[in-house]
């Protein structure tokens, strides 16, 4: 029970807010970039494809497409590199893990909402 305590009290400090995040949904991260003595605020916009713990260890993998080159990136939640997050958009699915769109290309990948 101490232990919990500690740990709400840090992350309350430390840590961003962040909402209910599901598989499916296209997300913005705003990543702290550390270049040298100077800091800057990336934007990160990709769809959510999977999810791994809960709490303190919570991670995502979110998935862009650049130039027709998939990039992802995986990050835990719980990190300070990340500022803010928001849910731009929800698309429905059927499987828990998206991992399966590495191999769909074009508008085909998201077709409903």
């Amino acid at each position: 029970m101490f232990q919990t305590n500690i740990l709400k009290k840090y992350d309350s400090k430390h840590f961003c807010k962040v909402p209910n995040l599901k598989v499916g949904q296209m997300i913005l991260l705003d990543l702290r970039i550390q270049e040298g003595d100077k800091s800057r605020i990336q934007k990160f916009k990709g769809l959510l494809i999977s999810q791994k713990n809960t709490g303190y260890s919570q991670s995502i993998r979110v998935r862009k497409m650049v130039q027709k080159i998939g990039i992802e990136k995986i990050c835990c939640l719980n990190s300070r590199q990340i500022e803010n997050v928001q849910i731009v958009k929800q698309y429905s699915t059927k499987h828990a893990k998206m991992y399966y769109i590495r191999n769909i290309i074009g508008k085909s990948l998201l077709t409903k909402d």
